[in-house]
């Protein structure tokens, strides 16, 4: 069995790669940050590192430096990396980095499975991906199913997950205002749009984005645009509770 591993501050981000990568037939090893990726590899031989690019500690890149220069039985292995920024600039950075590839979140397990059965020997060469037309509703279920393999048991549990996540939003956001620390609140917003695209809530997203460019165009704290996100993110919450 394939021995992947996976690094991603994002618990939904991780649920998602423990449960996909076991339904395609490899075994996942986790790591919540660059460092714990980087002492893991140092420790063992994995088939193929899946890195995300932004994590606390040792980012993507910074891990994947740390492995390169070690002589850790994995210093030479494939690396992949994983994000939530699709723009090009980010994934020229990033191969620049020494990544094989750019995977961008939220994945489904078709794109996963492509990706294995590009890098990682043994594994079916499936590379069939479903496509879903766009979706304006707060939450896609079809979406979430496409991006979990059909499987509705890996949704709930991803759900349940950003059910936590949102509850404890309003009082992440609520100290970062008392510090003015937008740097943190982009940083949170980046790590939302992860989950949400897992989840299957395409109005979460939409949210993010909107608070994004009220960061993006005004000078203050947009305490306005902030109390409006946090009330879709309740509406969303709500949603989620009831299904």
């Amino acid at each position: 069995m394939p021995n992947i591993l996976v690094a991603d501050d994002n618990p939904v981000s991780l649920r998602f790669f423990a449960d996909a990568l076991t339904q395609l037939g490899a075994a996942a090893a986790l790591a919540n940050d660059g460092l714990e990726a980087a002492e893991q590899a140092e420790r063992e031989r994995f088939d193929l590192l899946l890195l995300d690019a932004r994590m606390p500690g040792l980012d993507g890149a910074e891990a994947l430096a740390r492995i390169r220069s070690g002589t850790g039985p994995s210093s030479q292995v494939v690396a992949v990396a994983t994000t939530a920024d699709s723009s090009g600039v980010t994934r020229d950075t990033l191969l620049g980095a020494g990544f094989a590839d750019v995977l961008t979140k939220p994945l489904t397990v078709g794109a996963l499975r492509a990706a294995l059965a590009r890098y990682v020997s043994g594994l079916a060469r499936e590379a069939s991906e479903g496509t879903s037309s766009a979706d304006d509703s707060r939450l896609d279920d079809a979406k979430a199913l496409l991006a979990a393999g059909g499987d509705a048991a890996i949704v709930a549990a991803l759900r349940g997950l950003l059910i936590s996540e949102l509850d404890a939003l309003p009082a992440e956001i609520a100290s970062m205002v008392a510090r003015g620390d937008v740097a943190a609140l982009r940083d949170r917003l980046h790590r939302l749009d992860a989950s949400a695209g897992f989840c299957g809530a395409p109005g979460l997203a939409r949210a993010g984005a909107e608070l994004r460019s009220a960061l993006d165009t005004q000078s203050a704290w947009p305490q306005a645009s902030a109390t409006e996100f946090l009330a879709v993110c309740a509406e969303i919450r709500a949603l989620l509770a009831a299904r």
